[in-house]
């Protein structure tokens, strides 16, 4: 088989490839890149991948490709200029501990890597360089809301048609960092440090919600009594809220007193801080959800008993003999399917990719649903020249959806009103359905261990602002090496 390679060059600095089977044309997702300048970086799902250099690139400047089952590519850059660039099949050479060991079934070997995990993994603290990519994706299946009785004339059910017309019926979100994460495998010992990052969002969109929000409240604000509340009732649930905290209102500033200035700037503060909390809380769980209590913590692993194995062959993953182990469900329990390779010589899980074969999730109650229906998984571990192994790459897709099928009543009610307390009343029902999307991308660059000293002493930014864009902007990240952006976010824009 063979690997063509199609490219573009940018500038003096910085070069795009894209990585395709010249036989199938299908694109080569998640290749390994290194340079001999300190650079690496994975080739996105459309086998696409850039590289960046401080300095002018030299002839000098070499590219090493790794891709399964081919012999290692490396070329330097004058041999880039040609299209084609071949990968040979590689012939699997095992050494005599690897042919001993050919008489163990997969079963074996899959018991063989749950073992000894502190021995095989690097546990210890570490400091990461780190580009972390998060998608979200939503789309309206339904959106209505049945009015039964509304005493505010402007909430009739035309109304709340119209503005339910308003709303997109697709949305898109990216978010994009680039930093150094220090800590180990456990959610306590974890510091993070962003360089650099974009949020990619519908600001229009977001400007139109606010509109409909703007407007929802001007007529609140104009129909409902001072030192009202609302009494919020959705079957045998329900809730009291202040006016005040439904009907929010622009402040001048200048007639703040100290005390509300004081805590509008800890607002605008918190905002900053949420987007450092969330990256912060991402990564953290990705670790987490991949080794606890010194042990792999992974379904198709910790419950081989759902799970049938069948060992494929062997190969090489970036120039490590490997066990290929595909796994399917051996019962109605089993969620997944996919294939799993192992480190030959030490019983490692050096890459594990799946999907899921039933829905994760079907949950029905009360007029609430959740259906978790798809997920994929891709993950891929290095030792970074060490001797011992740490996550490189991770890529997940998630796809559930959710739905609101539930009766409601709004009551308007008033304390210092004479004679009825009930002042206004909206009823009636909603029917939401959303179909949700998410995709994370991580890929470590660089890890290096460091001393609790240097964790103690390594320094957060907790409070942090992402620039924001409404439409993709290829200069962003010109001069940093990051994963290739996909097409959907580089066609990402507003009309």
């Amino acid at each position: 088989m063979v690997l063509f390679c199609a490219f573009a060059w940018s500038s003096a600095q910085e070069v795009h490839y894209q990585l395709r089977d010249s036989l199938t044309n299908e694109s080569v997702p998640f290749a390994t890149v290194l340079t001999n300048f300190g650079e690496s970086t994975i080739s996105n799902e459309e086998g696409h991948f850039r590289l960046t250099k401080n300095t002018a690139l030299r002839p000098t400047d070499s590219l090493f490709i790794s891709c399964m089952g081919y012999r290692d590519l490396s070329m330097s850059a004058e041999e880039t200029k040609d299209s084609l660039l071949y990968l040979s099949p590689k012939e699997i050479e095992l050494n005599a501990v690897i042919l001993s060991q050919q008489n163990l079934s997969a079963e074996e070997i899959v018991k063989k890597t749950r073992e000894q995990v502190a021995e095989k993994y690097d546990l210890s603290l570490t400091n990461k360089t780190f580009f972390l990519r998060e998608s979200y994706s939503q789309r309206w299946l339904q959106r209505d809301m049945k009015i039964q009785k509304s005493s505010i004339k402007e909430f009739k059910q035309a109304f709340w048609d119209s503005l339910f017309r308003t709303l997109p019926e697709k949305e898109t979100y990216h978010t994009e960092s680039l930093g150094q994460l220090a800590g180990n495998w456990t959610e306590e010992e974890q510091k993070l440090k962003l360089i650099r990052a974009v949020n990619l969002a519908d600001t229009i969109n977001a400007k139109g919600y606010d509109l409909i929000d703007e407007k929802i409240t001007s007529i609140l604000d104009e129909s409902v009594k001072e030192n009202s509340y609302f009494k919020f009732k959705t079957g045998i649930f329900s809730t009291k809220v202040d006016r005040e905290e439904v009907i929010e209102k622009e402040v001048d500033t200048l007639s703040l007193t100290l005390e509300e200035q004081e805590e509008k700037r800890k607002e605008k503060q918190a905002t900053k801080q949420g987007f450092y909390k969330r990256r912060k809380n991402r990564l953290t769980s990705i670790f987490t959800a991949l080794i606890k209590r010194d042990r792999l913590d992974i379904d198709v692993l910790i419950k081989s008993h759902l799970y049938d194995y069948e060992l494929v062959n062997f190969t090489y993953v970036d120039d490590l003999p490997v066990y290929h182990i595909r796994f399917s469900p051996s019962g109605s329990k089993g969620k997944y399917q996919g294939s799993m390779y192992i480190d030959a010589d030490r019983f490692s899980l050096v890459q594990l990719e799946y999907d899921n074969v039933k829905k994760l999730r079907d949950f029905s109650l009360l007029g609430f649903s959740y259906v978790a229906y798809g997920r994929k998984v891709k993950v891929k571990f290095s030792t970074f020249d060490h001797d011992r192994y740490q996550l490189e790459f991770l890529a997940t897709e998630t796809k559930y959806k959710t739905g609101i099928d539930r009766p409601f009543k709004i009551v308007e009610k008033n304390k210092y009103v004479k004679g009825r307390r009930k002042q206004n009343e909206l009823k009636g029902e909603v029917h939401f359905k959303l179909d949700e999307q998410s995709n994370t991308t991580l890929v470590v660059f660089d890890s290096e261990r460091i001393s609790k000293e240097d964790f103690a002493a390594f320094e957060e930014t907790k409070v942090f602002k992402a620039a924001q864009r409404n439409t993709y902007d290829p200069l962003f990240w010109e001069g940093y090496t990051i994963i290739e952006p996909n097409k959907a976010i580089k066609a990402f824009t507003v009309n």
